[in-house]
């Protein structure tokens, strides 16, 4: 059987177990219970928390659990996987897909019996519920602070700080005004309606003029979205009312549009929410019809009038997004030397035709300073694509130029560890006829300190030998998983002209794992 441990361990908790302990106590529970072990694979994810499930190790498992070199993974603890009851059902669920056995150590739970499958469905119930649970409370006691028109938690709004404020035996949290950031965001509201930007612009505006955020650095056009937008500090007045009626938020029983006297700021609870985009949460704004709304503790320092005007200046700059070219063949795909994914723009020349070129965004938005990358046509790096494609249709030895160079241990490293560990025996063997001959005299405890050493030996090299094992299968599957990818080359080779921009696109998506431009060399992994 092929095992794979996984370990984890937060960088921000100093009291979790280290990996090296989860590594140890996972090895010593497979040599107690399983005698015979093809190759032991370790993927390690020391400084992730359980919150993200995009982590190096655990990325590299599955990709070796699809590869089919693993037959059961195993892990000191369940929380080491992840926290989250969603995560944790679709992380179980690929196995399941995979036919992959779970074990867990110190949990108890070993899915290779039918009562271990049964222990870890009931784990799996009880942890849901306790999560729902926790979620449901939390989340009550939140909607009830806010609808007291306190605030709920985190970043405070620009313009305020967070402040406790005691009443009689409880304290709560509330904002008070920050000057400094109130005319910091005045005057880039001022440059914003008075020039009649829209957000792209307004960003070239400041990166030209050299305006940042609060931190000193680039401000993005999301960024300035997030503060031009946020309703904390704007009047609670009867039309702010009308304005979150319209959109369909949950506006609470106990701030009745006649008490909007526009005297408070406005908490908007659940504007937020987390949302999974490739495989991370990232916050993102919820659909309005989940905003809890309610009149705030604090004090405001914009006018409606002033909020609408902002509201109305995003109307200005709507645009239709239909593409109107065909995309290039590495839209998507290709990378900046920076690690930023390169965008494309469209160049109209004099005889009406339109050329498109690659650029760098980041050097777009943020300047030369940040990334020296220039632009290049977008026909020069397809047509390098294509000839390396061509090179692999045509000779496939040449797919293994194109391979990430893995951990392959040399070809006689196998057998140099196997003749060490038959070295290792025959010492043991002679040793332990010695021991047999004088078990009673002075020279036995000097034997039997020697047999140890040899057997701490033999256990090290056998380690070794199955990373040998699990490297060379990975090998093998790596280049299993490139030559599918050659097929799918030579389909697009022989039928260029059939499929569309947009399927030869996709196409290239699925077959290039990496495809980064560094301004002079394109370097390219399958």
């Amino acid at each position: 059987m092929n095992f794979g441990i996984y370990c984890r361990k937060s960088y921000f908790v100093d009291t979790s177990e280290s990996t090296q302990m989860q590594l140890s106590m996972c090895k010593n529970h497979i040599e107690q219970r399983f005698p015979e072990v093809s190759s032991l694979a370790f993927y390690e994810d020391d400084g992730y928390v359980r919150s993200d499930m995009d982590r190096p190790g655990m990325n590299q498992l599955k990709e070796d659990i699809a590869a089919g070199l693993i037959d059961c993974v195993v892990i000191y603890k369940i929380d080491r996987v992840c926290s989250d009851m969603m995560d944790f059902c679709t992380f179980y669920s690929y196995l399941k897909e995979h036919e992959i056995k779970f074990i867990t150590v110190q949990d108890g739970i070993d899915t290779t019996t039918p009562l271990g499958e049964a222990m870890m469905y009931l784990a799996v119930i009880f942890s849901g519920l306790e999560v729902r649970t926790d979620s449901l409370r939390i989340t009550d006691n939140m909607n009830h602070l806010a609808a007291s028109g306190f605030w709920c938690g985190g970043r405070a709004p620009v313009g305020y700080d967070i402040t406790t404020i005691d009443l009689g035996s409880k304290s709560h949290k509330t904002l008070i005004f920050n000057q400094e950031e109130i005319d910091y965001k005045n005057n880039l509201i001022d440059i914003f309606l008075e020039n009649s930007f829209s957000l792209q612009s307004m960003e070239t505006y400041c990166k030209n003029n050299r305006i940042t955020s609060l931190k000193g650095n680039f401000l993005s056009t999301t960024q300035l979205y997030n503060i031009f937008t946020s309703p904390h500090c704007v009047q609670d007045t009867p039309a702010m009312y009308d304005y979150f009626e319209a959109k369909g938020c949950m506006i609470d029983e106990n701030s009745p549009r006649e008490k909007w006297d526009g005297q408070h700021g406005i908490i908007v609870y659940g504007r937020t929410m987390e949302k999974r985009v490739n495989g991370k949460k990232r916050h993102s704004l919820a659909p309005p019809e989940k905003w809890r709304v309610s009149i705030g503790f604090h004090k405001p320092y914009m006018t409606d009038q002033r909020f609408f005007s902002i509201m109305a200046q995003f109307g200005h700059n709507t645009f239709s997004k239909v593409a109107k070219y065909d995309l290039p063949l590495l839209k998507g795909v290709l990378r900046c030397k920076c690690g930023r994914t390169m965008s494309m723009s469209r160049k109209q020349k004099a005889d009406g035709s339109v050329s498109t070129w690659y650029y760098c965004p980041k050097r777009m938005r943020a300047g030369a300073e940040a990334c020296d990358m220039r632009q290049i046509k977008a026909d020069l790096l397809d047509g390098k694509v294509l000839d390396v494609f061509k090179e692999i249709q045509h000779n496939p030895a040449t797919v293994k130029k194109y391979l990430k160079d893995g951990k392959r241990p040399a070809r006689d490293s196998s057998a140099a560890v196997r003749a060490q560990m038959e070295t290792c025996q025959e010492k043991i063997g002679k040793l332990t006829a010695a021991l047999a001959v004088n078990n009673e005299s002075a020279a036995a405890k000097y034997i039997i300190g020697e047999i140890e050493k040899l057997d701490i030996e033999y256990n090290t090299l056998k380690s070794k030998l199955l990373n040998f094992a699990a490297e060379e299968r990975r090998a093998a599957a790596q280049m299993k998983s490139a030559m599918e990818k050659r097929e799918a080359i030579i389909r697009l080779l022989d039928n260029f002209d059939s499929f569309t921009a947009n399927e030869r696109n996709e196409i290239a998506k699925n077959v290039l794992k990496e495809c980064t431009w560094d301004g002079e060399t394109l370097f390219i992994m399958l």
